[in-house]
């Protein structure tokens, strides 16, 4: 009996001690029952470190210099005089010549635009080379007389910021054109001449400029600044108190394989100013662009489409220049052939009222065509030849040195319809 006692102190002794420390044993069966303090710490931290570099300051950004250097040879079949006026003077030399075309450096302290901080950043660029002779002549297309390797032409200098409450990207200084679908980059561009559409486009422009993306496939931007190709307006033909306004919209589709991108560029009081080809001289003018672009989805980016349709009208300036208005229309097509051959084909045409394309007073009005065709071989990542052919015609393509009347002198008829045409080789390297 006493051990029968006994035995039932020794099992209830068990089950108080199995009741004190069962509800310390965590239970692995029984559902999902999170671990203990240690294991969930640091998913914890993890979760913080990545809140505070949304909401933090934004990563410093390294500084970047990026550029390229570009040789060409351009060769036209035409007669002694033969002179395209919507081309720079050494694209269209007769016979042929080897050009330093330029030496672009670029120094820029990039934007993050993921952060949720305001912070700032800058853009230089830099181009030397015979590009840069005619971009650095502002005000006159037709200066200087011939072109200069060891010209220099600063193409940016502005600050920009960004602003996350707003999605606003700001720009503030020296800035190219915001409209135009060819650039003043010639490794830019699907050809090496320039097509005749951008050469009734702007340069650039001192000012600001204010670039909203509320959406990530929708930028809305707006500026204010100096007349094209201007560097001070008051040195502009010394009327001073010149301006522009300009802006242009970008939708894109989500896979990223189409765009539409309309723009515009006005100078309610002032001078159009120029560009490095075209000089219009208009109490007010105005400019509108729009740009398409297309790579069907089953092509898988092995064919794309673009076009580009230019207007734009000016009220002239007494006795200086007559009234103007033209239209433009660019279509460009580029095939892969192979992974590093590219083929591309430029169609333009230009009508203008008067007889503005030989930067001519004349007032009758002039049609002009070109189609070029281009071939890119990629050597490397970064080495690119390309060859290309040309043919333009209409009246106007050839011109000689002395064809150039005032306006207010009884009007001539426009030289002879005629061609020409160029063959062009370009080697480009960027970094």
């Amino acid at each position: 009996m006493d051990a029968h006692l006994g035995n039932l102190g020794s099992a209830r002794l068990l089950v108080q001690t199995c009741l004190v420390f069962f509800p310390l044993v965590p239970a692995t069966g029984w559902g999902q029952v999170p671990g203990d303090e240690q294991s969930i710490v640091p998913e914890r931290e993890q979760r913080e470190e990545a809140m505070a570099e949304r909401f933090g300051p934004p990563p410093e950004a390294p500084l970047r210099l990026t550029g390229y250097v570009d040789g060409t040879y351009l060769y036209n079949f035409g007669p002694g005089t033969a002179s395209n006026p919507l081309d720079f003077p050494s694209d269209t030399i007769p016979k042929g010549d080897f050009n330093l075309s330029a030496l672009w450096l670029r120094l820029e302290q990039p934007l993050t635009r993921e952060s949720r901080q305001a912070h700032a950043g800058f853009q230089l660029g830099m181009m030397v080379g015979e590009d840069a002779t005619y971009y650095n002549a502002a005000g006159a297309a037709t200066s200087p007389v011939g072109p200069n390797g060891n010209a220099l032409y600063i193409g940016e200098a502005f600050a920009k910021v960004w602003v996350p409450e707003v999605a606003m990207e700001a720009w503030v200084g020296k800035f190219q054109a915001v409209i135009g679908y060819e650039t003043i980059w010639r490794p830019d561009n699907p050809c090496i001449t320039f097509g005749i559409s951008d050469a009734f486009m702007p340069q650039d422009n001192v000012g600001i400029l204010a670039i909203f993306s509320p959406d990530p496939l929708l930028d809305i931007a707006a500026g204010i600044g100096n007349c094209s190709g201007e560097s001070n307006d008051r040195g502009s033909f010394g009327q001073g108190d010149e301006y522009s306004v300009f802006g242009y919209g970008k939708i894109s589709s989500p896979g990223g394989n189409a765009s539409l991108q309309p723009g515009f560029y006005t100078t309610p009081w002032g001078t159009h100013g120029a560009n490095a080809r075209v000089s219009l001289d208009q109490d007010f003018y105005y400019a509108l662009n729009l740009i398409g672009e297309w790579s069907p989805a089953l092509a898988e980016d092995r064919w794309s489409l673009a076009f580009n349709v230019t207007g734009g009208s000016g009220t002239g300036d007494s006795g200086v220049e007559a009234p103007t208005s033209y239209v433009t229309t660019g279509l460009y097509s580029g095939w892969t052939l192979l992974d590093p051959v590219t083929l591309t084909g430029r169609a333009e045409y230009v009508h203008t009222s008067n007889f503005v394309l030989p930067q001519t007073t004349r007032l009758s009005g002039g049609d002009y065509y070109a189609y070029t065709l281009t071939l890119a071989v990629k050597i490397t990542e970064e080495l690119v030849w390309r060859g290309e052919g040309r043919f333009a015609w209409g009246a106007g393509t050839t011109q000689s040195a002395n064809s150039s009347v005032d306006y207010l002198e009884e009007p001539l008829s426009p030289p002879a319809s005629n061609s020409l045409w160029t063959l062009a080789t370009e080697i480009y390297y960027r970094f």
